[in-house]
């Protein structure tokens, strides 16, 4: 199945005070670390993000058409561009995903709008598969000033995955790093 991955580091970061995508975490930026994560599943990568530097990274950059919306916005903007049907989204701060996990999403695809993994820790929606029928619902609620990923899930044909062993085989790989502390 062809498969483009959309990695979103268009975040303000706020909590980490500077560009999550551009810090290190073991040798390698966030959006370094990413990118290298998604080759092992697709050579199709764009990047969500307003910030000029990730140009550097050598993947297309898309820019939000609806901004100051979160990641629903990036989201919808790289739909736009992608041209596979379906799509993995995965967040720049989600550093210890496992190449073997979004393998397993991969094989969960079949007639959704998304495929999101959940756990005991909660739902992950930014590390899922969007197909791009639910395109125009995204860009439904983006227009109705609605911008909660969950309330977008919750209506349309999501198939919901059980990821808790996988959070026990790996515990830290849902973790995002938000705060310096993180890191």
């Amino acid at each position: 199945m062809e498969v483009t991955a959309i990695i979103l580091a268009g975040g303000k970061s706020r909590r980490m005070g500077t560009d999550k995508a551009l810090l290190e975490v073991e040798g390698s930026t966030m959006l370094s670390r990413a990118i290298e994560l998604c080759k092992k599943v697709t050579s199709a990568i764009i990047i969500s993000s307003n910030n000029q530097k990730h140009h550097e990274f050598g993947f297309p950059v898309v820019v939000d058409e609806f901004l100051d919306c979160g990641p629903m916005g990036g989201i919808a903007a790289c739909l736009k561009v992608s041209k596979t049907q379906w799509n993995l989204v995965l967040s720049v701060d989600s550093a210890f995903v496992k190449s073997e996990f979004l393998s397993f999403l991969l094989s969960e695809t079949s007639n959704f709008d998304a495929v999101v993994p959940y756990s005991k820790q909660g739902k992950e929606p930014l590390i899922a598969l969007y197909n791009k029928t639910a395109l125009p619902y995204l860009e439904e609620n983006l227009t109705a000033g609605n911008y909660r990923v969950n309330h977008l899930l919750n209506n349309i044909n999501t198939r919901w995955v059980d990821a808790q062993k996988w959070v026990e085989k790996y515990p830290k790989i849902f973790c995002n790093l938000n705060h310096p502390e993180d890191l």
